[in-house]
Parts: structure tokens; C-alpha cells; sequence
């Protein structure tokens, strides 16, 4: 029988120590104990007592009722799985978007498989205010070093390569110099040998890098194995911002590299991953858009129709979508024809609010007619009255012929400020439907519990709408006019800044 071949895990540590030489006398003369301990604590940040906590860092509920939903996101230009992901690769660049978002940033350090270097290291350091993590196959002391004089704050180390004897020492070291550790686990004996070693961050890894398989129950199964008063990390696997909210409950944190960095753009690709694929809708002016995008929408909705309140010209979208990069654009009008010119704005998406063709046939029809006079890569979104009788109907049928990429379930024909009842959605069109309808702060986490995709938000965030500290009206129900709490008929049309960050907060938060 032939000997059997080793695994990748086994192949990546292999070259590792071959490369153990030349980390060795990189730091052959370094003064260890000259070396500035690091003063930026990964572990304080992601049990939220630290500082350097952004706007990702207080998000949502972890294990044991803590803060949770932290970002610990990870500059890498190549993967074992997925082969080169990002041949144009600036980590310094990367680095600063990451900033914005994240509570930490990890560095892929291993050349051979990852693409990484020291000097990657070294420039995301230079980068950022957040502790920084050496993500590396650790086997030796001399890696410990390099990773704190090219300015790690923290290393991983995985039980998967090392012996307790050998985590044991590379742990001290590493205490030695400031960083935090943390332990990687992928099976129980794994998890029990962390605990026995007195690990204060787990790293559960839904990979397992001896096959690359991935399974995602394996955080919830270990976690339960975890003593509480550690901090939990969920690795690999965490794709969207539904897979974050799934694995919130047993996680303080994720891991996130390859979904990031793969994507054309990372600042959406981030701004997505922390709030969801939210939309504000009726931009009038380049300050909201801009603050739009800052408080964490990845859509941002342009509505060309004269009898709305919300209306701009071609010229004032135009001026909009070049002062806004990173936010995609929806171009929104009730027409049935001539979407070529607003499509020619250059926006990521058209979204038809024509009122209810009669049919469902009607309706494929003139999605389909919309699809083809739009450049090819242009989204069609598809408005949905779910107050029509057959507004389900429409919405499934659209969603099962897989002809729109997006739907917007919303009261009426829109911008009326008013709900539906939201138990009418029916489950199969959920994963790729914005819920609209009045939503404002106070109701955001209720529509996303929903199931839906994301929200979007248009009336509810504007002057002279519903006093989010009012009282409000239950999941589906129906706003009341009052002398102190005027309805949807006084919206103005110009978004209140406060209701902006305080429902995108909220959507964050859900």
C-alpha cells in the first residue's frame, strides 16, 4: 500500500518550517527583550472594554448575552480553496477600508499558499489604529518575534500543528511581548486541550484545512464545549451578512478574509457584510447620499418621477452618483418603457414601481421587457404591492421564474409611509426581497426578523415622519395620524440625518 499523501494542512506546515531558516535570520538580531510590548489588546476589543472599539464593535448579542457581532476582517490575495483571489492586491489600501468597519485586521503572513509577507504586516500597521493580527502557521519561536516586530498585536496559533508543549512556549512568548493569542480549535479534543492550556480566545474554524471542507454547525458545537468567560471567534465560511446574523448567537466575533478581498469592491463588500444589503431610498442631494453610504447602506434609490417629492433630474443624479462612489444606485420610476436612459446613468440597478399590470403573465412580461432594453451586468428590481390581492402571488412568481434580481415588497404603490402585513411575505421569495413601507429605527430589527434580505428605507427617515421615540405600531400595522405625530401625508421629501445613522444603526444591530 502506498504511503497515504499528506493533507493540505500537512503540506502548508511542512513548507512553513522550510522557510524557518530565513524568519530566523530575519530576526537573528533582534533584541527581544527591547521590544515594544504591543498597547493594542485584540482581546479587550472583542470582549468591548477597549478603546479602539469602531462602529462594528458593539453590534448585536454574542454567547452569554455579551456585545457581540465584532469584525475581525483580513487582508489575503490568495487562498488553498480559491487560488488567487485579488491579483491587484494593496493591503495598505485595503487596510484603511477595513478601518472603518472592523474591530481588528488580520494579515495573511504565509507566502507559499496565501500570497502573504511580513511586509504586508508591517504596511497594515502603518495603516490602522486596530490591533492587527499575524495570521501565520506558528511552529516556531522566531515567528512569534517577526510577528510583533512587524507590528502584530496578536498571532494565531493552531492545536491542529502544535504540540501543548510547544503552544505552551510559543503562548508565554508571546505574552512576553504584549500579543494576544488566539487558539484555533476544530474538534473537541481540540477544544479541551484550549481550555486545559487556559486560552482566552477560541478560533473555531468551519474549515477544515486537511480537505478544505467547510461546515457550519461546527461553532455552534464546540462553542457550547467553551468555558463562558472566553471569547469566541468564528473562522471561514462567513459569506453574508445572514450567515453572521445565523452564527451570532453562539459568536463574539468572525473572521473574514476571502469573501472580503475577493470582491471588486471592498468598502461595499464590508459596509454589506456589517449592516446587510440595505437601501435608502429618495435621495435628493449629494449630502444624503453621501451620509447614506457613511451610516452603512449599500443601496442608495434615485427616483425620476415628477409627482414625487423625491424626484431629481438626470443632471442632479448624475452629479450624485460621481460625488458618491461606493454606494450602488437604483434608478426607481414607475414607466414602463425607456429604462435604457436611466440606465445610461451608469447605476447598479432599475427598479420598476409601475403600478400592478393585472396579471402575472403581464407582470413577467414587463420585466422582461425592462431586462432587455438595460445594459447587461444592470440589476432589474421589481416593486411589489403586497396590499393587492395578488401581490404574493406576483412576488413569487417573479422570484420563481428567476427573472428579477431583486424585489421591493412595499404598501400600495410606495412612498406612502404606510405597512402590510408582513405575514403575507411569502417564505420563498424572502431571501431576495428588500422590505419597504414606513420602516424607520424603531421597526427596523422587527422587518428584519422577518427573513427578508434587507429593508429599505425611504419615508420613515425624513423630516416631519414618525417620532421614532413615539409610540409604534406593531410588525404590519398601521401608522395613526395625530396632532403630535403627523402621518405619512407631511412627509417633505429630505432625509433627517438622525433618522439615517439611528435606523442603519438599528439595521446593524438586528
Amino acid at each position: 500500500m502506498p504511503d497515504k499523501l499528506p493533507t493540505v494542512l500537512e503540506n502548508i506546515t511542512a513548507g512553513r518550517r522550510a522557510h524557518l531558516p530565513e524568519i530566523q535570520a530575519q530576526v537573528a538580531d533582534v533584541d527581544v527583550d527591547a521590544l515594544p510590548r504591543s498597547t493594542r489588546s485584540l482581546y479587550d476589543v472583542l470582549r468591548g472594554t477597549e478603546e479602539f472599539r469602531t462602529v462594528s464593535g458593539n453590534a448585536g448579542r454574542g454567547r452569554a448575552g455579551r456585545e457581540g457581532r465584532h469584525f475581525i476582517m483580513e487582508c489575503k490575495s490568495a487562498s488553498p480553496s480559491l487560488g488567487m483571489i485579488r491579483p491587484s492586491y494593496d493591503p495598505s489600501a485595503i487596510a484603511r477600508i477595513y478601518s472603518r468597519y472592523a474591530v481588528g485586521i488580520s494579515v495573511l503572513c504565509e507566502p507559499d499558499y496565501f500570497g502573504g509577507s511580513y511586509a504586508h504586516l508591517a504596511a497594515v500597521r502603518a495603516n490602522t489604529h486596530l490591533p492587527v493580527l499575524c495570521k501565520d502557521f506558528i511552529v516556531d519561536r522566531a515567528q512569534v518575534i517577526a510577528a510583533r516586530y512587524y507590528g502584530a498585536d496578536a498571532i494565531l496559533l493552531m492545536l491542529s500543528i502544535v504540540t501543548d508543549e510547544e503552544y505552551t512556549e510559543l503562548s508565554e512568548l508571546a505574552s512576553s511581548l504584549g500579543l494576544d493569542v488566539i487558539t484555533e480549535v476544530i474538534t473537541e479534543e481540540e477544544v479541551a486541550r484550549a481550555t486545559r492550556l487556559g486560552a482566552k480566545i477560541f478560533g473555531i474554524n468551519h474549515r477544515n484545512l486537511h480537505d478544505l471542507s467547510i461546515d457550519l454547525s461546527r461553532s455552534a458545537r464546540l462553542e457550547a464545549l467553551i468555558p463562558s468567560d472566553a471569547v469566541v471567534i468564528s473562522e471561514s465560511g462567513v459569506r453574508n451578512h445572514a450567515t453572521v446574523r445565523e452564527l451570532s448567537g453562539h459568536s463574539d466575533g468572525f473572521l473574514v478574509g476571502s469573501q472580503l478581498t475577493s470582491q471588486p469592491d471592498v468598502d461595499v463588500a464590508a459596509r454589506e457584510l456589517v449592516y446587510g444589503p440595505n437601501k435608502v431610498c429618495g435621495l435628493r442631494t449629494i449630502t444624503e447620499a453621501q451620509l447614506a453610504r457613511a451610516a452603512g447602506a449599500v443601496y442608495g434609490g434615485l427616483i425620476f418621477e415628477e409627482a414625487s417629492p423625491r424626484n431629481v433630474s438626470r443632471e442632479t443624479a448624475t452629479e450624485i452618483i460621481q460625488e458618491t462612489p461606493h454606494l450602488r444606485f437604483v434608478a426607481v420610476s414607475r414607466r414602463t418603457s425607456g429604462w435604457e436612459e436611466l440606465a445610461a446613468l451608469g447605476v447598479h440597478a432599475v427598479q420598476i414601481h409601475a403600478p400592478y399590470q393585472g396579471s402575472v403573465d403581464a407582470e413577467l412580461a414587463l420585466v422582461e421587457s425592462v431586462r432587455a432594453s438595460v445594459p447587461e451586468g444592470t440589476e432589474v428590481w421589481r416593486a411589489v404591492s403586497m396590499t393587492n390581492v395578488d401581490g404574493p402571488a406576483v412576488a413569487e412568481a417573479l422570484a420563481g421564474q428567476g427573472i428579477v434580481d431583486k424585489l421591493i415588497l412595499d404598501s400600495g404603490d410606495g412612498g406612502t409611509g404606510q405597512t402590510f402585513d408582513w405575514d403575507a411575505i411569502p417564505d420563498s421569495v424572502k431571501q431576495i426581497s428588500l422590505l419597504a413601507g414606513g420602516i424607520n429605527a424603531a421597526t427596523v430589527r422587527a422587518a428584519k426578523d422577518t427573513g427578508v434580505l434587507g429593508v429599505d428605507l425611504n419615508s420613515g427617515l425624513e423630516y416631519g415622519a414618525w417620532d421614532i421615540d413615539a409610540p409604534q405600531p406593531g410588525p404590519g400595522g398601521q401608522r395613526t395620524s395625530t396632532k403630535e405625530h403627523p402621518g405619512a401625508t407631511n412627509w417633505s421629501g429630505y432625509k433627517d440625518p438622525g433618522q439615517v445613522v439611528r435606523a442603519l444603526e438599528e439595521a446593524r444591530l438586528a
